[in-house]
């Protein structure tokens, strides 16, 4: 897939039409279904250092995730949004209210240069110019191939190491709540579907009325959404 910025719009799907897609294909199935969607392009754009390609594609992803919430109900679909990781990826310099997320910070760095309000703990936008920092203006930090500066060089910028949060909607979402181990969402799943190890789980069906043919226990649909990026608090 291309990024976003640069998908052709007459060939290429966005994440959000084949989100759809596959919903309105797996919803036939009368038993339920399981659907795992990857926001895989943040992680990219990420590795990278180009915070602009990584951030369009996070929305991109909510994208995904607004139009898979207006095909299902949270009375018979789990949904799942999370991260298996974060980056080393910062906002910082106290930007003013209203200026983009790309743009520069209010203030020069204690050498005298401008500085960009997104930045990373390392990657290849390490860069310094006559053994000091490069310089950066306006222009630079806009452009979507402009590489955030880094404090360490290495060719890709590395994962994080901090937790990352899990949001749920649906049935049993209470149970997506503190700080649990990664382990633990696979079992809410697996709790919420009725599936091994919890068959008798004990839960009523969450549809609103039973239809013929209906397999015993919950009749659940399953969405989970992998957020790769640094953590951005949004759903």
């Amino acid at each position: 897939m291309r990024y976003e910025l640069y998908r052709d719009r007459e060939q290429d799907p966005a994440l959000r039409e084949m989100t759809e897609a596959a919903l309105r294909l797996l919803s036939r199935n009368a038993r339920g279904f399981y659907l795992f969607v990857e926001g895989g392009r943040i992680d990219h754009g990420h590795h990278d250092s180009k915070a602009q390609l990584a951030l369009t594609e996070t929305v991109s992803f909510d994208d995904a995730i607004d139009s898979a919430g207006q095909l299902t109900s949270d009375k018979d679909t789990l949904t799942l949004v999370t991260a298996d990781h974060s980056h080393v990826f910062t906002f910082g310099g106290y930007p003013l209210r209203g200026s983009s997320v790309f743009g520069l910070a209010p203030e020069l760095a204690s050498d005298d240069k401008a500085y960009t309000s997104l930045l990373y703990g390392n990657g290849p936008g390490f860069s310094l110019s006559g053994g000091s920092r490069s310089p950066v203006n306006d222009s630079q930090s806009m452009n979507p191939e402009y590489r955030q500066q880094a404090a360490v060089p290495v060719s890709s910028e590395t994962h994080g190491g901090e937790d990352v949060a899990v949001f749920a909607r649906g049935p049993q979402a209470h149970l997506v709540h503190g700080v649990q181990e990664q382990s633990f969402v696979a079992h809410v799943m697996a709790f919420a579907a009725c599936l091994e190890p919890y068959t008798d789980c004990g839960l009523a069906s969450p549809a609103s009325a039973a239809r013929p043919g209906r397999v015993a226990g919950p009749s659940l649909a399953l969405l989970a959404a992998a957020l790769l990026l640094p953590l951005l608090g949004a759903l």
